[in-house]
């Protein structure tokens, strides 16, 4: 293939690239709408461009440049809201506005998503979702074969990246079985969950499982959640086996009696942030091969560590200007920025909390749909408002 190739003429330092290595050492690095727009101008650069393999060099160059957007979706139009991530200023202003395709889901909740592929549920049918890949405005509705007519909503969910496979896999945890969705081969898969997993009653809502490189961790103590103490059992869903397992090693000895601490998302690695209950101080843990060690101290929070940390979600971190910043939304405080060099929080304009049901979103090409081959895909009509 073409990556291939261009790895062969680097290894003997060919003083001159042929010409379809060069096109796709420099596509690999252009944003999907530029992509969209060249796949017009001629049949091999559609072939590329739908290539899968162009599709996995493209994917892991965005990830690894930090190329995200928060995807919200508005209260009163239903309009899904992009915003960019790489500057925190950039939160503020209104990027793009799309309507969802399918009218059905325009009103959806997003309830987890990975990497470019976002997972909508139909707020008056459990049993309908969607899959949406927002850049290329591609879609794939969703109804799951193994729900039974009166079995109750799922208590937590997630969408991952199965790197053995290539793949995308979507799980929905019940009270006693999960089912696993594997995206290449469009089916759906029940299994009885393992005695650790079992629950008591439903939640209220599905919660998301925490996304690290190819496994998602929910906190277990008698529910699931993302809340953690001393007393759960951290688990998780090992996308290769599509099996949800207990965490061998969590030792979470580190957590006092009186502290609360959140799942979340750091460097790609599973960690926890959290504090004393009554502290405006809290601390992010990281997990190592070793075990959790403490990262960093997070000063000067907006409020203390009861009110703080069980009602907010780490969306995103990044290192910008010699300065980590982390981006928290929470039911109490809304969506505020921390900037570690400056041991301070700032609040993002009010206008945000207008907006709900949050995500992160990377701009890539990926849509596994075994029925549309890549060059005579057909993209999904939507209304996309520029500002």
């Amino acid at each position: 293939m073409a990556k291939k190739k261009l790895q062969k003429a680097l290894q003997h330092d060919t003083p001159v690239l042929p010409r379809d290595i060069l096109l796709f050492s420099i596509f690999v690095r252009l944003p999907v709408q530029s992509l969209l727009r060249f796949q017009s101008v001629s049949k091999s650069w559609k072939v590329m461009i739908y290539n899968k393999e162009f599709i996995k060099a493209h994917r892991d160059h965005t990830k690894a440049m930090g190329g995200k957007k928060l995807l919200m979706r508005s209260i009163y139009t239903h309009n899904f809201v992009f915003r960019d991530l790489d500057n925190h200023q950039v939160l503020v202003t209104l990027d793009e506005k799309q309507l969802f395709p399918n009218e059905s889901f325009q009103a959806a909740d997003i309830i987890c998503s990975c990497d470019g592929l976002v997972l909508l549920k139909n707020f008056t049918n459990y049993k309908n979702y969607a899959v949406w890949n927002p850049p290329t405005r591609e879609y794939r509705r969703l109804k799951c074969s193994e729900l039974k007519s009166r079995e109750q909503p799922p208590n937590a969910c997630g969408l991952c990246y199965d790197s053995t496979m290539a793949d995308y896999k979507i799980i929905l945890i019940f009270k006693s079985f999960y089912v696993v969705y594997c995206m290449s081969s469009g089916s759906w898969t029940r299994r009885t969950s393992p005695p650790y997993l079992v629950q008591g009653p439903t939640t209220l809502w599905c919660v998301e499982g925490t996304n690290t490189e190819d496994c998602l961790y929910w906190s277990m103590n008698k529910t699931i959640k993302n809340s953690v103490d001393r007393d759960s059992t951290i688990v998780y869903f090992d996308v290769s086996l599509d099996e949800v397992k207990e965490l061998s090693i969590p030792n979470l000895d580190f957590m006092g009696e009186d502290e609360v601490f959140h799942l979340a998302s750091v460097k790609d690695r599973l960690s926890v942030f959290g504090g004393r209950e009554t502290s405006t101080e809290m601390y992010v843990w990281i997990m190592e091969q070793d075990g959790w060690k403490r990262l960093m101290k997070i000063c000067n929070m907006p409020n203390i560590c009861r009110w703080f940390v069980p009602c907010s979600k780490l969306l995103y971190n990044n290192t910008t200007n010699d300065d980590e910043v982390f981006v928290f939304q929470g039911h109490i405080d809304g969506f505020i920025i921390y900037f570690t060099r400056r041991q301070q929080f700032f609040a993002i304009n009010p206008f945000l909390n207008a907006y709900i049901s949050t995500s992160i979103c990377l701009d890539t090409l990926y849509f596994w749909n075994p029925t549309l081959k890549g060059p005579t895909r057909k993209r999904s009509r939507s209304k996309l408002l520029l500002k």
